[in-house]
């Protein structure tokens, strides 16, 4: 049965009935920026933020949309002739609910000592000091050297995630990773935050095993497209 609406709280209550709360449509979804949804045959397709036209389907065959420049397609990985957007990897996307937790975390860290350790010891990370979804930097020190660090954001949807969770090369191995989850976890509940999401490569056993032991829940896997790269 085809179907489509441009009420964004009808197209929430789709993702709901199909994926659970606090699932990754409703993370992503900008209600500024609503596209509308369809389902049809078991698919859905979600254009969760219309200014970027980026999207996310569900469903063993669907296809993105043409108007679409990037999205994620949970359920199916497609082949080269079924789009014109480019694999950009796969990846999973764990949320928990958040509760009072005892360990602690540092809170007074500053733009350049975050940005020492992300450059040296995580470059790759997506979020840095400045960028402007950031609520606060958290991270664990040992004396006055700061060896791990995670980022609260909001984003556009008003869910909160972690990202750029990284710890001093030298540190790695020591349990610190979980230490700063269960920390973060503990602060963004003082904060008022009832869930957080975060995304990790598939290809990241470790990360994935310390955000299971931590209690977050795989909600869904995907792969991301993107526009041809010149």
């Amino acid at each position: 049965m085809h179907e489509s609406t441009s009420d964004v709280s009808v197209a929430l209550a789709w993702a709901r009935i199909r994926l659970g709360e606090a699932n990754p449509v409703e993370f992503f979804m900008n209600p500024r920026h609503f596209g509308g949804a369809t389902r049809d045959g078991g698919a859905i397709w979600f254009t969760v933020d219309a200014a970027a036209q980026f999207g996310i389907v569900v469903g063993p065959r669907a296809t993105p949309l043409s108007t679409w420049t990037a999205c994620l397609v949970m359920g199916a990985t497609l082949e080269s002739h079924q789009t014109s957007l480019e694999r950009r990897g796969q990846w999973d996307f764990y949320t928990r609910q958040c509760t009072p937790e005892t360990e602690d975390v540092a809170i007074d860290l500053n733009d350049d000592e975050v940005g020492a350790l992300l450059a040296e010891h995580a470059p790759q990370s997506s979020t840095w000091p400045g960028d402007a979804n950031v609520v606060a930097w958290y991270g664990l020190r040992d004396e006055h050297r700061l060896v791990a660090v995670a980022a609260l954001t909001k984003w556009q949807s008003g869910h909160h995630v972690v990202s750029s969770v990284a710890t001093a090369t030298d540190y790695r191995g020591r349990g610190l990773a979980r230490r700063l989850m269960v920390g973060v976890v503990g602060a963004a509940h003082a904060r008022g935050v009832e869930w957080l999401g975060l995304g990790v490569a598939r290809s990241n056993d470790v990360a994935q095993r310390v955000y299971r032991d931590v209690g977050f829940v795989e909600r869904a896997r995907f792969t991301r497209y993107g526009q041809p790269e010149n």
